[in-house]
C-alpha cells in the first residue's frame, strides 16, 4: 500500500457507521459535507465488535484470496434491486418532495451511467488517470416484485411523519417504509434538515463475533436529499446531476472519502487514489497536496457533480469483494426482487383488509372482504368462509365469472356483538368444483373487531393490576403492552431488532358534552435514550374505527424522566415518573371520543403509564396567581416596605384588569387596581408596591390577586411574614446548625408549605423541594443584619449539596440587600439545573455530594449595614442541602481547616518568616491575643471585637529563633499553642 496503515488509527476515530454529506447549502465550500468522524466514534463506542479495523482486516484478506484465485479482472454483470420511498410532506406528484417518475428514472440511469462507465464525461478524466478508470460491472434495476409477491414497479410514496429528517432521525425516516434490506436496496429520498445531501449504511464484515452488525438491518439503505436527486439544474450550490447518489452509493458498496478523512498520512485503502490532504470543492482538476496530483474528478470527493467522472480499478476491487462476501449486499444479488412475480394459472387471492383493526360502539359489524383472480386462467366456481373466535359462521358460495385480473367485494350478513370485547374475524376462501388453487398463502386473512365499553367522565384509570376495559392492538404479534407492577408498559428493551414496531392500546369511550373543560392526564416513565421511543396519543370520534386526531406526541414533548441505564429499566423512585396534561377543551361537544395510545419502537428501553385521567380541568378562563415577590425584606426597623410583585396569567384568556390587596391580620391596609395593561395567557407581569410601616413587632401579611371569572371572584394568594429585626453583627458570622437552632436567621416559604429545614444526618439546612408541588414555589433564608462600616473585606463561604432528577431543575439563587438592609435589590449568585449540581440521579442517597462555593462581598462593606437571603425556587426535584455558611473577614476563601480536633491551628511550625493562625470556633465573641516567649514575656499582644473562623498571617520575621507560645482567650473559650521559629 502506497499509504501507512498505522495511520489507519487515526481513521479509526475519524470515520463512521454512515457516510453521510452533512453540510451548509448556502454556503458549500466552506464546510465539510460528512458526519463521518462523529457517526463512526458512536459506532465503535456502542458496537466495539464492528470496528473499523476488523473490517479492513477482513476485506483485505478477501482481496487478496480474489487475486490469488485470477478474478480481479473477470467481468460479471451484477444486478441490484432497488426500491426508492419517496418520503413527502402531502404535496401532489410532482411537486416538492414527491418526485415525478421521470425524476426517479433519471436518476437509476445516471447510477448505472456512473458505475459502469457509461458517462458522457467519461471521456474528460485527467490522462494521468485514464488507465486507473473502472467499469463496477453493477446494474442497478427497479426491483420487480414487493416483499409479498406481488408485482411493483420498485416506487413507494408516503407522507411522512416529520417535514424534514437529520441524519440523527435516520431511524425514524426507514421506519415511514421499509423492504427487507436481505432483499432490496431502499433508497430513500426526502427533505434531508441541517445542510445534509446525503448518508449511507457501510457494510459489515460477515466475521465471527459480528454478529451485532443485525442491529442495523433496519436502517440500512441509502437516504438522499430530493433537491439533489436526479437531473436539478436549480438545486443550490451547484447543478445536481444525480452524482450525490451516486457518491452515497459507493458508501453503501465499502468504498471511502478518497482523503481518508485524515489528510496526506490517512488511507482510503485504494492504492490507486493519490493522497489528498484533505476535501476538494468545485473542480479545480489542477490541485496538487500531499506531493501528487489529487483526483479531484473522482466520485468520492467532494466536488461539484459536473467534475466527477470515474472510480477506480482498485475501488472496483473493493466493491466487487463487498458484493461478493459483506452480509446485506451479497444477498442482493441473489434476491427475489429481481425476479417477476410468480404467475399461476389458478389462483383466487383475498387483497389487504381495509382496517386490521375496527372499532365500534353499537356492536354492530358489517364483514367485507375483496377477491381477485391474480391467476392465468378464469375463476368460475369459489367460496369464503368466515370465522368469528375460530368459530365457523357464514359461508357464500359463487359461481360468477372472474376473469384474469377481476376483482370483487364480497359483503356478509351484519354482525352484532353483545358483549364488549375483542373478536377475531377471519375469512378464508376455497375454490370449488375439480381444479385446485395453486398458490394457498393469499387465501387467509384476519381482523379484529373491538367493542369498546363506556367509560364515566370525571376517569380516573390506575393501571395496579389489569387493563380492565382498555384493549390492546398487536398488529404484529409481537411483544406488545403488558402488566408490570402498578403500571403498564411495552418491553421494547427485549425487542431491539424490531425497530418501528407500533403497539397501540384503546381506551373506553367516553361522552365529552358532560364535561365542561376536559384535561386529560397520564403518568409515565422512560429512561432518556439516544433516540427516545416515540410516544402519540390519538383520539377518535367513531367509535374506534380510525384515530386520526393526533392530541399529544413526544416529538414535542420530551417523556424522558430518568438517566439512561445499561440494562432493562424499571421505575423505583418518584422521580422515575411524571405527568403530562393535555389541554382537550376543543373536544368538549364530542359525544363519543377514545384515545389511541400507540408507542413506537425506536431500539430504547422499556415504556411505563401507570394513570390515565379525563377530568374537568382546573384552569380558569380567567385566573390571576402570585408567583412570587421581589426586592421586599420582610425584616424591617423602621421604614416601610416597598418590593416588586410577579404576577401571572394562568387564565386561557388574556386579561386586562385586576387588582391586589394587602392584608394584615385580616384587614385591608392597601389595594392596587391594575387596569393599564393587557397580560397574555401564560405571561407574567410586574408590580410595584409599597407596604405602610406595621404597627406590630411581628406577623404577615396576606397578598391577594383577584379577578372576576363569568361572576365568580377567583383569589390566588401567598403570605409575607414580617418581623421587627434591628440587631446588628458584626462580621465575621457563621449559621449555627446544632440541635436545629438557626441563632438570629430568619426562613420562611410564601405559599406556607415546608421551608428550610434542619437535617441532623447532615449538619445541614434543606429545601423540601421534594415535597412541594407547586410550580416557582420558594424558600428563604435570611441572614442577620450586618454592619460593615468598618470592614475592608468581606467574603461568604458555603457548602452545598444538590442531586439532580433528569427532568426536575431546582434554582438557587442569592440576593444582598446593600442598601442598610432595606431591599434585596442586587442578585449575586444565580445557579441551576447542571449549573448547580454535584451529583445526578433519581435515587435519594444518604451519601452527599458537597461542592465548597465562595462569593467576595468586599464590593458591598465601607458602608453601613447589608443583610443577605438565601432563595430556592422548587421543580419537585431533588431537595438543596447547605452547611457551614460563613461569612468570613477576607477577600479570597481561607484554605480548608486542617482535619484535627481543634478550634484553633498554627502553621507552619517550625515557621521562618510567617505563622498562619486558623480559626474554627464555634460561637463568634470578643478575643484577646497573646504571643509570649517561653520566660514569660509578652512580645506581641492584641484584640479582636469579633472572632470565629479567621484565618490570620503573623510577620514574625523580627523574632529571634526559638520556641513561642500563641495564648487566646475569650469569654467561654482559651487555648494556648506552641510554636517554634527557625531561620
Amino acid at each position: 500500500m502506497k499509504k501507512r496503515y498505522h495511520s489507519y488509527l487515526k481513521f479509526l476515530i475519524r470515520s463512521g457507521i454512515f457516510i453521510s454529506l452533512l453540510f451548509n447549502i448556502l454556503n458549500l465550500s466552506a464546510q465539510e459535507k460528512c458526519a463521518v468522524p462523529k457517526i463512526l466514534e458512536e459506532r465503535e463506542k456502542k458496537y466495539p465488535e464492528l470496528s473499523t479495523q476488523k473490517f479492513e482486516n477482513w476485506i483485505a484478506e478477501k482481496q487478496k484470496l480474489k487475486n490469488t484465485t485470477s478474478q480481479r479482472n473477470q467481468k460479471v454483470l451484477v444486478q441490484i434491486p432497488v426500491v426508492f420511498h419517496i418520503i413527502h410532506n402531502g404535496e401532489p406528484v410532482g411537486i416538492g418532495g414527491n418526485l415525478l417518475k421521470s425524476r426517479i428514472d433519471r436518476q437509476l440511469e445516471v447510477l448505472n451511467e456512473d458505475f459502469n462507465r457509461l458517462n458522457e464525461d467519461a471521456s474528460e478524466t485527467l490522462e494521468e488517470f485514464q488507465d486507473l478508470a473502472a467499469s463496477l460491472e453493477i446494474e442497478f434495476i427497479y426491483a420487480k416484485q414487493s416483499p409479498d409477491g406481488t408485482e411493483t414497479d420498485g416506487i413507494v410514496r408516503i407522507p411522512g411523519s416529520q417535514s424534514s429528517y437529520s441524519y440523527q432521525d435516520r431511524g425514524i425516516l426507514s421506519a415511514e417504509s421499509y423492504w427487507p434490506a436481505e432483499e432490496y436496496l431502499n433508497i430513500w429520498v426526502t427533505d434531508l434538515a441541517g445542510g445534509s445531501l446525503g448518508w449511507a449504511e457501510f457494510p459489515v464484515s460477515n466475521l465471527a463475533g459480528l454478529d451485532a452488525a443485525s442491529n442495523n438491518r433496519l436502517i440500512d439503505g441509502v437516504s438522499l436529499d430530493y433537491v439533489y436527486f436526479g437531473d436539478n439544474p436549480e438545486s443550490p450550490s451547484f447543478e445536481s446531476k444525480g452524482r450525490t447518489a451516486t457518491h452515497e452509493m459507493g458508501h453503501f458498496l465499502g468504498l471511502r472519502h478518497i482523503w481518508g478523512d485524515g489528510g496526506c498520512t490517512v488511507d482510503d485503502f485504494c492504492a490507486d487514489t493519490p493522497s489528498a490532504s484533505g476535501s476538494s470543492t468545485g473542480c479545480n482538476i489542477t490541485k496538487t497536496s500531499c506531493e501528487s496530483l489529487d483526483m479531484v474528478q473522482n466520485f468520492m470527493d467532494y466536488t461539484n457533480d459536473a467534475c466527477m467522472n470515474l472510480f477506480t480499478q482498485d475501488q472496483k476491487s473493493r466493491v466487487r469483494t463487498v458484493i461478493e462476501n459483506s452480509p446485506r449486499r451479497k444477498s442482493l444479488t441473489e434476491s427475489k426482487g429481481l425476479e417477476e412475480p410468480p404467475v399461476f394459472n389458478r389462483d383466487l387471492g383475498l387483497t389487504e383488509i381495509n382496517s386490521q383493526f375496527t372499532g365500534s360502539c353499537s356492536g354492530n359489524f358489517s364483514p367485507q372482504i375483496t377477491i381477485k383472480n391474480q391467476g392465468l386462467f378464469m375463476i368460475k366456481e369459489y367460496s369464503i368462509d368466515l370465522y368469528v373466535n375460530e368459530l365457523l359462521t357464514e359461508t357464500l358460495e359463487f359461481t360468477d365469472t372472474l376473469e384474469s385480473g377481476d376483482e370483487k367485494v364480497v359483503y356478509f350478513p351484519l354482525l352484532n356483538f353483545i358483549e364488549t370485547a375483542e373478536y377475531s374475524i377471519s375469512y378464508s376462501l376455497n375454490l370449488e368444483g375439480a381444479f385446485e388453487d395453486d398458490r394457498l398463502e393469499n387465501n387467509l386473512k384476519t381482523e379484529y373487531y373491538q367493542k369498546l365499553q363506556e367509560g364515566n367522565l370525571p376517569y380516573k384509570k390506575k393501571f395496579q393490576n389489569n387493563f380492565d376495559s382498555w384493549f390492546i392492538r398487536n398488529a404484529d404479534q409481537e411483544e406488545t403492552w403488558q402488566q408490570f407492577n402498578d403500571a403498564i408498559g411495552v418491553p421494547f428493551y427485549e425487542n431491539r431488532q424490531n425497530f418501528g414496531q407500533k403497539e397501540e392500546i384503546i381506551s373506553p369511550i367516553f361522552d365529552f358534552t358532560t364535561i365542561d373543560v376536559p384535561e386529560l392526564s397520564f403518568v409515565f416513565a422512560q429512561v432518556a435514550d439516544s433516540i427516545p421511543n416515540r410516544v402519540s396519543i390519538y383520539a377518535s370520534y367513531d367509535c374506534g374505527r380510525t384515530f386520526n386526531d393526533l392530541i399529544f406526541s413526544n416529538n414535542i414533548t420530551d417523556l424522558s424522566t430518568a438517566y439512561q441505564v445499561d440494562s432493562i429499566f424499571t421505575p423505583q423512585f418518584r422521580l422515575d415518573w411524571d405527568t403530562v396534561k393535555i389541554d382537550l377543551n376543543r373536544l368538549r361537544d364530542q359525544e363519543s371520543v377514545c384515545f389511541n395510545i400507540v408507542a413506537e419502537n425506536r431500539l430504547g428501553n422499556n415504556f411505563y403509564i401507570s394513570e390515565f385521567n379525563v377530568e374537568e380541568s382546573t384552569k380558569k378562563n380567567k385566573e390571576i396567581d402570585v408567583l412570587n415577590w421581589k426586592n421586599i425584606n420582610p425584616l424591617f426597623c423602621d421604614e416601610e416596605l416597598e418590593g416588586i410583585l410577579t404576577v401571572k396569567n394562568i387564565g386561557r384568556e388574556n386579561i386586562s384588569n385586576y387588582k391586589l390587596e394587602i392584608l394584615d391580620n385580616g384587614k385591608l391596609i392597601k389595594e392596587y387596581i391594575i387596569n393599564d395593561e393587557v397580560i397574555v395567557s401564560g405571561q407574567n407581569s410586574e408590580v410595584d408596591i409599597i407596604i405602610p410601616q406595621p404597627q406590630r413587632e411581628n406577623g404577615e401579611f396576606e397578598i391577594r390577586a383577584i379577578i372576576n371569572n363569568e361572576e365568580e371572584e377567583i383569589i390566588n394568594n401567598i403570605y409575607v411574614p414580617f418581623q421587627i429585626n434591628c440587631l446588628e453583627e458584626l462580621p465575621p458570622l457563621r449559621l449555627i446548625l446544632k440541635n436545629g437552632n438557626s441563632d438570629n436567621w430568619f426562613e420562611f416559604n410564601p405559599d406556607k408549605d415546608a421551608g428550610w429545614t434542619y437535617s441532623s444526618n447532615n449538619f445541614a439546612v434543606n429545601s423540601n423541594s421534594s415535597y412541594i408541588t407547586k410550580e416557582s414555589s420558594e424558600d428563604w433564608l435570611l441572614s442577620p443584619l450586618m454592619d460593615v462600616s468598618n470592614t475592608n473585606y468581606l467574603g461568604l463561604i458555603f457548602d452545598l449539596s444538590y442531586r439532580k432528577a433528569l427532568r426536575q431543575s431546582e434554582k438557587f439563587e442569592v440576593y444582598i440587600s446593600n442598601d442598610n438592609g432595606k431591599n434585596f435589590n442586587t442578585l449575586i449568585y444565580s445557579k441551576s439545573g447542571d449549573s448547580l449540581a454535584t451529583s445526578y440521579g433519581n435515587d435519594i442517597t444518604d451519601h452527599l455530594t458537597w461542592r465548597n462555593e465562595f462569593i467576595d462581598l468586599s464590593p458591598y462593606v465601607n458602608r453601613d449595614k447589608i443583610r443577605l437571603a438565601f432563595k430556592v425556587t422548587h421543580d419537585n426535584g431533588q431537595n438543596i442541602y447547605l452547611k457551614n455558611i460563613s461569612f468570613f473577614v477576607g477577600q479570597s476563601p481561607p484554605p480548608p481547616f486542617p482535619n484535627v480536633r481543634k478550634s484553633i491551628v498554627i502553621y507552619p511550625n517550625p515557621a521562618k518568616n510567617d505563622v498562619n493562625l486558623h480559626l474554627n470556633l464555634d460561637v463568634a465573641e470578643e478575643g484577646f491575643f497573646q504571643i509570649l516567649d517561653m520566660k514569660g514575656n509578652v512580645i506581641l499582644e492584641f484584640k479582636e471585637p469579633k472572632i470565629l473562623n479567621q484565618f490570620i498571617s503573623f510577620d514574625v520575621s523580627q523574632l529571634a529563633e526559638g520556641m513561642y507560645i500563641l495564648r487566646l482567650r475569650t469569654n467561654r473559650f482559651s487555648a494556648t499553642e506552641r510554636f517554634m521559629i527557625q531561620k
